[in-house]
């Protein structure tokens, strides 16, 4: 579907600041007899609404193509954001009181990772996750509700549980098509008094600061600044009570609100919104420079594996995480280069196909027994910790960086 307002405040005045081309679903990988027919393919542009100041996608795929039954995304496949995950939990024991047996559920809640943090807290949870990784997390002890989060979903919870104190919603609140709806239905679940309301989203400041172009993809329907967030979350009653950057995926915020009008907010809220403004994140010409820096950047990567391939050798890639399709798509990186990408054998995403670009993602096992002379990081934004444990595993060959700019370990 394609959109013309803005998805927050409904501005017409929406000014495109890149195009990235027609691709597939990060999370849609492909068997082998996909590959061979036509494959669906839709168009991924950056643009900014010059009214709220919020980064967003102008094209919305429907949520259940997206997050289809076998979605193949685990968050407790990636050591160091179980841990990140898990700090949520910490931080809002610490930052806030609540009562005895307090309810803590997430909304998107995948394996459950997240909520056993809570767990550790002591506090009752509930997972609300619509693909069948849901099945993972009630096996492993985290109740959970196999549905969307929509009005209907929250009306029956509300019917079976008592208010929630906290409600997180993480690397989901950017994923959501219907976000007024969305918002009412947590309004329904939260405690109106002592609630918390948790978003943790990848942070517009540190997509273009670090170039981190291969995490705009269709999933990704918004790029949150601390302003449009504050223009949101008023909006429906809300008010900001904290504002912290994390290190999540990259560079994420964390934002904490409340129904609860009385209560202050922290001075963190007002230091974010004065750095936005001071950085020049309200203003066009900052997005004019991403723009050409995300030029430079592909240009300079392609530039560097064309001539390791020229040479003969051999390059493969590490890690399969969603932002990886974009960079692949993007930079036009196929099997002529990659000969293919190594996962753990614990990934859903074993055997299957990148899309658009055809790469074949095997078990890891395959890179160690024959060692390319060159390995890609996919998962760049996990690098040094991925390329510890590789030099761990006994893999003698060089590292490529591809973003910001792309180098050579």
């Amino acid at each position: 579907m394609k959109i013309k307002h803005c998805q927050i405040c409904n501005s017409k005045r929406i000014k495109k600041i890149i195009s990235l081309g027609a691709t597939g679903l990060c999370d849609t990988l492909l068997t082998y007899k996909q590959t061979t027919t036509k494959e669906k393919s839709y168009p991924l542009n950056l643009v900014r609404c010059e009214n709220c100041q919020l980064l967003q996608l102008d094209y919305i795929v429907n949520n259940k193509e997206l997050f289809h039954l076998d979605y193949p995304y685990k968050s407790s496949i990636t050591k160091p954001l179980v841990k990140l995950l898990q700090g949520t939990s910490v931080y809002l024991r610490k930052k806030f009181k609540f009562t005895k047996n307090p309810l803590a559920i997430d909304i998107g809640s995948n394996d459950g990772t997240l909520l056993k943090g809570f767990k550790k807290m002591k506090f009752e949870t509930l997972g609300i996750e619509p693909t069948n990784i849901s099945k993972i997390a009630n096996k492993n002890g985290v109740k959970t509700v196999q549905r969307f989060f929509n009005l209907k979903t929250a009306k029956y919870i509300s019917n079976k549980y008592k208010k929630a104190s906290v409600i997180t919603g993480t690397n989901l609140f950017a994923h959501v098509d219907k976000l007024n709806s969305f918002m009412k239905a947590v309004k329904i679940l939260l405690d109106p008094k002592k609630g918390i309301f948790v978003t943790e989203s990848h942070y517009a400041v540190d997509i273009v600061e670090d170039l981190q172009y291969d995490s705009i993809y269709h999933e990704h329907l918004r790029f949150y600044l601390v302003k449009p967030l504050v223009y949101l979350m008023e909006k429906h009653g809300f008010k900001i009570i904290d504002a912290i950057r994390i290190p999540n995926y990259g560079g994420s915020i964390r934002i904490s609100a409340t129904l609860n009008r009385n209560i202050k907010p922290s001075g963190n809220v007002k230091k974010l919104l004065d750095f936005e403004k001071k950085k020049n994140f309200y203003k066009k010409n900052k997005y004019q420079k991403f723009y050409k820096d995300v030029i430079k950047s592909k240009n300079s990567l392609r530039k560097i594996l064309l001539n390791i391939k020229k040479k003969g050798q051999n390059i493969v890639g590490i890690g399969c995480p969603g932002r990886s399709i974009t960079l692949l798509s993007y930079c036009k990186i196929n099997r002529d280069i990659l000969d293919y990408i190594a996962e753990q054998n614990s990934s859903l995403k074993l055997n299957l196909y990148t899309p658009n670009t055809h790469i074949p993602v095997l078990d890891e096992e395959n890179f160690f027994e024959n060692q390319p002379e060159y390995a890609l990081i996919l998962s760049w934004h996990y690098g040094k910790s991925i390329m510890k444990n590789l030099r761990k595993k006994g893999y003698k060959g060089k590292f490529i960086v591809p973003l910001p700019f792309p180098k050579i370990i």
